[in-house]
């Protein structure tokens, strides 16, 4: 026995001093409920859940981001659904005005409303806003510009859709190394001057054609033209011959006033004119039928010797080659700052595709008859700047963004392309009745561009409401994460607690023992 050390006293000392330090730790987890408060209860737990809560935060704001760019399109949304009641009034204007019943006071009277409604398009592009935000301008749109170099026309090539991938780039030049051209066919003998004698059908592209006996070479063109809707196909006569193109017949060709023939060119408008090219590969003629009837008309040889296809439009950007389909050229090729870009060319006052002469303006040859804007040799210089899009932070990290551009629907944007003479809706009018017809044709192009505008809009407010639900669910999993990792389970720090309750009072009645132990020794001491 020993009197001067108390091993006994020492060591319930040491394990009363432990339990406490436990008891401490259970009391401060159960009353903060946390398992980690300080770094040194779990390091690396610590980290993950800090990370966590920081993340957590970041999809708090980007869930409210996501509500706002919802907001903005739904405000572009509500505005573009009036510019269509406003369209759809117009076309009911024109459609009115395109009857021969009307009075020259009538047509003024009815331009005046047009006028009226068109001006309204103009304060809807310019006042719609979304926190002081112009958003159907064009001020969240990218800004671009296309320079044609040489040698085509200015105007010939023109940038037709600029999605929210392309970025901002300087002088970019585009280089045209073959133009598009449609399919074209030419009779290899001369027609008959006489009626054609026959009776039978003959087809174009899986179209038949009925002729009589009695037709002469201006009823069978005159009829093939009328069929033009399903063949696609137009028939011109080229002195002597007859020539067969793909295209439209549509006579406000007559209005294109630019263009050239590789050879020739002209300034002027030509009242020769018949219609527009379909151009590129998805351009076909295929003949069958009579063959006595095609060899009046000058086609002599087997008919499946005539099938034909056009070629579509080849060109680089930057170098980096872009895919051709018909006369418009798109860059597909991610690498590029201006990956998505549309561009089209041979552009006739800003409605795409060639145009075809027939009768004596024609030219002696069927390449003669058909025109261009663009040649194999063009060239120009684009630029772009985003720096306006429509950018939202969806995420908590970097680059978890997506932008999106929103089209001006201003008067002088909308209904581009639908006319060689009136270029676009603000040149509406109804004051002759040609007028009328071309503005028919406006209306409808500017009516489906703006529909086309509102499916983008309401693809990307859906695509908004499912992010935002994506959103909240990664939240709310990255907080169940970040609880499993830093919050206290109370069940089992309770039963912690208990344990070192019971053990910080056995401690303490020990160590009170071990303290009266070297009181025995006074017992051998008497």
């Amino acid at each position: 026995m020993f009197v001067n050390t108390n091993i006994s006293a020492m060591n319930a000392q040491r394990q009363l001093y432990s339990n406490n330090l436990n008891l401490d730790k259970s009391l401060e987890r159960l009353s903060s409920g946390l398992r980690i408060n300080t770094g040194a209860d779990d390091a690396s737990g610590l980290a993950m859940a800090e990370k966590m809560k920081a993340q957590g935060v970041g999809l708090t704001s980007a869930i409210q981001n996501t509500q706002d760019g919802s907001s903005l399109f739904k405000i572009a949304d509500g505005a573009l659904d009036q510019v269509g009641r406003i369209l759809g009034r117009l076309e009911e204007l024109i459609v009115r005005a395109n009857n021969r019943t009307l009075t020259d006071g009538d047509r003024i009277t009815l331009q005046d409303e047009i006028s009226q409604l068109i001006d309204q398009i103009s304060v809807v592009s310019n006042n719609t806003e979304y926190n002081t935000l112009k958003l159907l301008d064009g001020n969240l749109d990218i800004k671009k510009n296309l320079t044609v170099t040489s040698p085509a026309y200015p105007g010939s090539m023109k940038i037709l859709h600029t999605p929210g991938t392309v970025k901002t780039a300087a002088n970019m030049p585009l280089v045209i190394s073959a133009r598009a051209m449609p399919a074209a066919i030419s009779a290899t003998g001369m027609y008959n001057s006489t009626p054609v004698n026959l009776q039978n059908t003959i087809n174009i592209n899986g179209v038949d054609i009925q002729i009589a006996p009695t037709d002469t070479l201006n009823t069978v063109l005159s009829k093939i033209n009328q069929s033009n809707s399903k063949t696609n196909v137009i028939a011109v006569q080229i002195g002597s011959y007859v020539g067969l193109v793909s295209g439209t017949v549509d006579t406000d060709s007559q209005n294109i006033s630019k263009g050239t023939n590789g050879v020739a060119s002209f300034t002027t408008a030509n009242g020769s004119a018949i219609g527009y090219t379909i151009v590129g590969t998805a351009a076909t003629i295929s003949l069958g039928g009579d063959t006595g009837i095609w060899s009046w008309l000058g086609y002599t040889s087997t008919l499946t010797s005539y099938a034909v296809s056009g070629a579509n439009v080849a060109g680089t950007l930057g170098g980096i080659k872009m895919n051709g389909s018909g006369n418009i050229l798109t860059m597909d090729d991610a690498g590029s700052p201006m990956y998505g870009i549309k561009v089209g060319t041979s552009m006739f006052n800003e409605a795409y595709g060639g145009f075809v002469l027939t009768g004596a303006g024609a030219g002696a040859t069927l390449s003669a008859a058909v025109y261009y804007a663009t040649s194999a040799l063009d060239s120009a210089s684009i630029s772009t700047n985003d720096n306006k899009k429509v950018g939202l932070q969806l995420g908590a990290n970097y680059n978890q963004s997506i932008a999106y551009t929103l089209q001006s629907i201003s008067p002088d944007i909308i209904g581009v392309g639908a006319s060689s003479k009136l270029s676009s809706l603000k040149q509406v009018n109804v004051i002759t009745l040609n007028d009328a017809n071309l503005s028919l044709k406006v209306v409808q192009k500017a009516i489906t561009d703006i529909t086309t505008i509102r499916a983008s809009i309401g693809a990307t407010l859906n695509r908004l409401d499912y992010t935002e639900k994506t959103i909240r669910i990664q939240r709310e999993n990255m907080a169940s994460a970040e609880s499993k990792i830093r919050d206290a389970d109370m069940a089992l720090e309770m039963t912690y607690y208990t344990k070192n309750q019971i053990l910080s009072q056995t401690a303490t009645a020990m160590l009170s023992q071990a303290n009266s132990r070297p009181q025995n020794v006074l017992q051998l001491l008497r």
